[in-house]
């Protein structure tokens, strides 16, 4: 009934039990009490009276404790406590087993070492390991709540074998004592292994969807290889499965594939036409049966030779937008609903000394515009790489690259380019250095087919989209072209540092850059060659970019060591107070950069208005030492006509006390307040009357953050508005309720958006240690990494 994987700490400590339990109960024995009495006979102590047995790291007291030696046994009663590196055990009566490391307790309670878990019954039974068996009681990760607990599994038998599962029967899930959900068998996960079985469902509503169930289960099949299968009923548009294969078989080598199929006979016809944004794409049909296969590929076939693939395929253009799960688990990358098309690259990798060549190919699933004008690249042959001359005075940079271009509509062929270039390293003196380059491409063509006619947002009743149609016979055959270029660049490094000696910094480091380049390329008409990519339109310049780049960099204070090993680690060197003084040096990171560079072209305009001045650009990037955030900026000045032509502002910050990880697993909860901002500006431009240019100014601002209020309550907010046009393109608000503990959370969220038109309520309820059911409404905190029975899993 809940995810796979819990009590990551219990686990760990289940792994190191069997040391543990033998430094616990093997050693001298001690034992203290107001009185005494022994038995000859039966070779028994009896201490009564504040009565305390130690042997090395256990201990149990009581009011009364019968100590059998021979069989190395004992029977205590009255405020019985037994305390071991384990957990603690609490009860009114206990037998206990030193040899065999058992224990019965009566009204008993468990509280494990690190609060991850507890268990109380009439009876409990510590058998073998951490194993236990209770009766009449109940099983909780809530280590606060006292003798009632926010929740609990409660049952006339419960058998926990932590570091593996729990097994419950005739119980009840308890909320403050209270049986709630009836559970004549229940199976609760103690474990972070992988293990097979039903992971917990996404539960969520909206008026778009309905009511949307997935419900996943997970094979592991071996230790390098799993398979996810999950079904996805969403009332009001589709039934359908998703499946997941990964395989891990190295380092760097693995397979992960994902498919889905859905059938959409639950939705209306209405529905296939008014839930269309953008009527006007290639096809805007939306099928009754529609799939979709998305997978990535790394494999080493020889230490030097790889083969890859990253490859989506739908069935419809529209369905990556429409579907809100895409994949079964992370790392397949995001952002599946704004793609305009789905791409294929695959091929092979040779690496060599410095160097690499790469044979593959791309597919592109145009999802905009009619696959016929898609342009495909199969194959493409890469070969680059470099090569020391005159023994390091110079080095040459080679570049082949030969492609043959292929589409339905359009023009196709073959091209081969070569891009030699000669590189020049110089140096005056410690602060002056440099280079001089020269270099050439060589470009080979021979096409044939049709141009392709554009047809211009903004006219003839085009709202989104340019559009694309077939146009006049291109020349064919063979063409080249020569085109040599040239570049030079020259900087130095102005550089001091500060003592600091501030808290945890030692040594501060404040340099400026100053740099100046240039790049020369000659005027080539080069209209009467076929436009493929970028590498058939270098446009000619006489460029000469200026600026520079301030860095600032620490060093952490050092610490002093010493051989003290009154804190118990032995033989260990151990860190005091003192900072600033010591033999170790600290480690040096960048806290800091700015830059400000401007180009101007001595021959050649290099923006609208015939200006050949550039815009005049700022950047900047900081992380605070001490707080984990950072702060970026981009800033465009643009001097012609006196203005702020874009710029652009982030902040991601992790308030301080966020960053522990929880003691427990909280499955697919979001853990840690964090705030994240952006705003982005770009100026109007030029012509308001020039079809196809966008004349609108944009003007973005987003939010997303989450904040722990009180112990109980937290919210999320995650706008993003357009600020130009004066409304909100979507919302995300939420609220979570849990305990002081962090031993639960139901987290409650509202997404609004308008492509597509929909609002969805979803939610998300969280036992800590046990996993999660329903959908998550927060997403995730850019601070958190993942935590689980499998990095990435669902």
């Amino acid at each position: 009934m809940f995810a796979a994987g819990a009590l990551a700490a219990s686990a760990a400590r289940a792994q190191n039990q069997t040391s543990l339990i033998l430094q616990a109960h093997h050693g001298p024995v001690d034992v203290t009490a107001r009185r005494f009495e022994y038995d000859y006979k039966t070779d028994t102590f009896v201490a009564t009276g504040d009565a305390v047995v130690t042997q090395a790291a256990s201990t149990l007291s009581a009011d009364r404790i019968e100590l059998l030696r021979r069989q190395h046994r004992a029977a205590a009663y009255g405020n019985v406590h037994l305390n071991d590196p384990l957990g603690d055990l609490f009860g009114s009566e206990a037998k206990v087993d030193y040899a065999n490391e058992t224990a019965e307790l009566t009204d008993g309670k468990l509280i494990a070492s690190n609060h991850t878990y507890r268990l109380s019954g009439k009876k409990i039974y510590k058998l073998l390991g951490q194993r236990y068996k209770v009766t009449d009681g109940f099983f909780t990760t809530c280590g606060c709540g006292g003798d009632t607990p926010d929740w609990s599994i409660s049952g006339a038998d419960i058998d926990v074998h932590v570091g593996d599962k729990g097994v419950a029967r005739n119980a009840h899930f308890d909320v403050l004592g209270h049986p709630v959900i009836p559970l004549p068998y229940a199976i609760f996960p103690t474990d972070t292994s992988r293990s097979s079985g039903f992971l917990s469902p996404r539960v969520g509503t909206s008026g778009l969807r309905g009511f949307q169930y997935v419900q996943p289960f997970y094979w592991a099949i071996d230790k390098s290889s799993d398979f996810t299968i999950a079904s996805d009923v969403e009332t009001k548009m589709r039934v359908g499965a998703l499946a997941e294969y990964r395989l891990q078989n190295g380092d760097d080598d693995y397979l992960r594939v994902d498919g889905a199929f859905m059938d959409e006979s639950l939705r209306s016809q209405a529905s296939r036409v008014g839930d269309v944004i953008d009527n006007q794409i290639a096809d805007p049909h939306i099928p009754i049966n529609r799939y979709d296969i998305i997978g990535t590929l790394r494999q080493h076939l020889t230490p030097e030779l790889t083969a890859y693939a990253d490859a989506i395929s739908v069935s419809d253009s529209l369905y990556l937008r429409e579907m809100n799960i895409w994949t079964l688990s992370r790392g397949f990358g995001n952002s599946y609903n704004t793609m305009r098309n789905a791409p294929a690259d695959f091929g092979v990798i040779d690496s060599f000394e410095n160097g690499f060549a790469r044979l593959g190919g791309v597919w592109n699933q145009d999802l905009i515009q009619p696959q016929e004008f898609a342009l495909q690249t199969l194959p493409e042959l890469l070969v680059s790489g470099r090569k020391e001359l005159f023994g390091g005075f110079a080095y040459a940079d080679y570049n082949l690259q030969a492609d043959n271009f292929w589409r339905s509509e359009g023009v196709t062929g073959t091209r081969l380019d070569l891009n030699p270039q000669l590189t020049v390293p110089w140096r005056l003196g410690d602060y002056l250095y440099g280079w001089g380059g020269l270099g050439m491409h060589e470009t080979v063509y021979d096409v044939s087919g049709h141009e392709i006619a554009v047809t211009p947002v903004g006219t003839q009743g085009l709202k989104y989209n340019n559009a694309l149609s077939r146009g006049v016979l291109e020349q064919g055959g063979m063409f080249s072209r020569e085109l040599p270029y040239a570049n030079f660049g020259a900087s130095t490094i102005i550089e001091r540092i500060y003592d600091v000696n501030w808290k945890s910094i030692s040594k501060l480091k404040h340099t400026i850059e100053p740099f100046v380049y240039y790049n020369f390329v000659p005027n080539i008409d080069q209209n009467d060659l076929p436009l493929f990519d970028e590498i058939d339109r270098i446009n000619g310049r006489s460029l000469l970019t200026y600026g520079a780049t301030s860095r600032i960099f620490i060093r952490s204070a050092p610490q002093v060591f010493t051989n003290d090993t009154s804190a118990g680690e032995s033989d260990e060197e151990q860190p005091v107070a003192a900072a600033g003084v010591g033999p170790k040096a600290g480690m040096v990171r960048q806290i800091a950069e700015f830059q400000l560079l401007q180009a101007y072209d001595t021959s050649h305009a290099v923006a609208k208005g015939g200006s050949r001045w550039s815009d005049l650009q700022a950047t900047a990037f900081v992380t605070p030492p001490g707080v984990s955030s950072s702060i970026g900026s981009q800033l465009g000045y643009d001097p012609r006509e006196n203005r702020i032509s874009y710029s652009s502002v982030y902040l991601t910050l992790q308030p301080p006390g966020s960053a522990a990880a929880p003691s427990l697993y909280m499955g697919r909860a979001l853990m840690g307040s964090f705030l994240q901002i952006s705003y982005n500006y770009i100026a109007p431009g030029p012509s308001a009357l020039e079809p196809g240019v966008n004349s609108n100014f944009f003007e973005f601002f987003t939010l997303r953050a989450y904040y722990d209020l009180f112990d109980r309550l937290g919210v999320f907010v995650a706008p993003s508005y357009d600020i130009v046009h004066g409304k909100l393109l979507s919302a995300e608000y939420g609220v979570r309720v849990k305990s002081p503990c962090n031993c639960w959370a139901v987290d409650v969220g509202v997404t609004k958006s308008t492509n597509p038109d929909e609002t969805a309520v979803q939610f998300m309820v969280t036992l800590g240690g046990i996993g999660s059911v329903g959908q998550n409404p927060f997403g995730r905190s850019p601070f958190q990494h993942p935590v689980g029975p499998l990095p990435g899993l669902y």
